[in-house]
């Protein structure tokens, strides 16, 4: 700092201090992170007993970008202690306090319990009532005839501008102060596990933050504080969802073996963390995928190759080229065809070493019965290929409308259930609570021993997603999920086919149908 600044800060010129923090949106962000840091370590010391991480000087540059709207919003997961709550409090209350053109004039506060999002918003309003910020700033809560809300959960200033405190929770309408919406939205600990362990929950808060955002001014702008805890929820759409003008900062404790704020956390004392944090990983390492629920190893999945297609035909993405001396086998996952979950088709190629997924097809806007159809196509193009379609929900509509094309399905043989009576054949695969976790885990096995090459990313993305958690979900209604397996479930079901896939044979140049024993018939299914 120099001589001539701490000059004026060390003085008793009030104006010439005042006027080191005065800003406007035209300026730089570098001049403005300046005029903030001077300003916070004026006013309150006490937050700033570590000298800052390298992180805090980009996490304050995406701040002001904000603001200023250079950028639409900033996702910030950062680890547990790494300030960004009360850094983005004081920054709050510095442009408040500094903006001489009040550029934003209506913050709202949104957390999953909302009575954390009070607390921002008394911390904001108790630091600008403040005795050494009043001093200086009178302005704010100057006295007026003017009628004006002035609480410690929801104030305005004489200046114009408000601060609200709500729950993602509620609903999001209507926000309007004196004909303005607001323009600045803070979600902050917007999930938590609690509403993590509730689909519908989930869902609630998506739908509301997506209000909420849909709901700002021109040129308003979101920031999301939170911690990277899983990747079933709305934090991980938020990260992994691409978008214009969108900053994301993850920012583990440890980077490389190294603490990535080294004065205020040792190495040892992260270690201690390690042994003693139920889910560092989550909490301290942004890693939810390396935490013990995931089902998939990530490091497998990670230096798993992602291959472009060689070709895409109406919509069936091709990795390999047919071979007709080999074995395939593939996996249908059906969908209601509106515009929710996908159906999917994954086929395999069992008799490459190591094996592999050689195509894969998704659409959330094929009907059931249509699917069928494009089932019968996409074995035109891998003749032979034993079919097995997931028999769940839609999934009898769409086997009615392939045996009527003579597609070659999966089927298990009549049982005997006395003498002279039999059940009837079965066509497709059934998952339930036996066959799921099965498969699943005869997946996972095959692709961490190497004997299963993946090839689509998004295949593989959803296979890094998943968890012991998704593995017990019985949600039924697809609108009640931020996100879907339906490619790894055909995957699972088609690797299943590995003992039942022949070689095509050709009779009368017809391909002739496979009977095919129950993959679980010694239990009865």
């Amino acid at each position: 700092m120099s001589s001539s600044l701490l000059e004026i800060l060390n003085g008793s010129n009030e104006s010439a201090k005042k006027a080191l923090f005065l800003f406007t949106k035209e300026e730089t962000v570098e001049k403005i992170n300046l005029k903030f840091n001077l300003w916070a370590r004026y006013f309150f010391p006490q937050y700033f007993t570590s000298k800052d991480a390298e992180f805090h000087q980009e996490l304050d540059d995406s701040n002001i970008k904000l603001y200023k709207s250079d950028i639409l919003s900033v996702g910030n997961a950062a680890f547990r202690g790494a300030a960004k709550t009360a850094r983005t409090k004081l920054f709050v209350t510095f442009c408040i306090a500094n903006d001489q053109a009040h550029f934003r004039k209506y913050y709202k506060v949104l957390c999953a319990d909302a009575d954390n999002s009070k607390q921002i918003v008394t911390d904001i309003y108790n630091a600008l009532i403040s005795y050494k910020v009043s001093a200086m700033y009178p302005e704010i809560f100057e006295k007026t005839n003017k009628k004006r809300e002035e609480t410690m959960a929801s104030f305005t200033t004489t200046t114009g501008i408000k601060v609200v405190a709500d729950s993602v929770g509620t609903d999001q309408r209507g926000a309007i102060q004196e004909e303005s919406r607001p323009d600045f939205i803070w979600f902050e600990d917007f999930e938590n596990r609690t509403t993590l362990r509730s689909a519908k929950k989930t869902k609630a808060i998506s739908d509301n933050m997506e209000e909420a955002r849909t709901g700002l001014a021109k040129h308003g702008g979101c920031l999301y504080t939170c911690n990277y805890v899983s990747e079933s929820g709305n934090v991980h759409t938020l990260i992994s969802k691409p978008a214009e003008r969108r900053k994301v900062l993850i920012t583990p404790i440890l980077l490389n073996g190294k603490s990535t704020w080294p004065d205020r956390y040792s190495e040892a004392e992260i270690e201690a963390m390690r042994r003693d944090d139920e889910d560092f990983e989550g909490e301290r390492l942004c890693k939810p995928s390396a935490s013990k629920d995931a089902l998939y190893d990530r490091e497998t999945l990670d230096a798993m190759p992602e291959r472009e297609p060689l070709r895409e035909v109406a919509g069936l993405r091709i990795y390999r080229e047919y071979n007709p001396s080999h074995r395939y086998g593939s996996g249908q996952d059906v969908a209601g065809g509106v515009g929710l979950d996908s159906a999917t088709s994954v086929f395999i190629d069992f008799d490459t070493v190591p094996a592999q997924v050689v195509a894969t097809f998704d659409n959330n806007t094929i009907k059931p019965e249509v699917f069928g159809d494009e089932i019968n196509r996409e074995t035109n193009i891998f003749p032979g290929t034993i079919v097995a379609v997931e028999k769940n929900n839609h999934g009898h509509t769409t086997i009615a409308r392939a045996r009527q094309l003579n597609v070659n399905l999966y089927k298990t043989h009549a049982k005997e259930t006395k003498i002279g009576h039999s059940t009837p054949t079965e066509y497709g695969w059934e998952t339930n609570a036996l066959t799921k976790p099965k498969m699943l885990f005869a997946f996972a096995k095959a692709v961490e021993d190497g004997l299963l090459q993946l090839n689509d990313k998004r295949l593989i993305a959803e296979a890094k997603s998943y968890t012991r958690n998704d593995l017990i979900d019985d949600q039924k209604d697809p609108r009640l999920t931020t996100r879907h397996f339906d490619l790894l479930i055909a995957a699972a079901i088609a690797w299943q086919m590995k003992d039942f896939a022949q070689v095509k044979k050709v009779e009368n140049s017809s391909i002739t149908e496979i009977e095919s024993e129950p993959l679980y018939n010694e239990i009865g299914i």
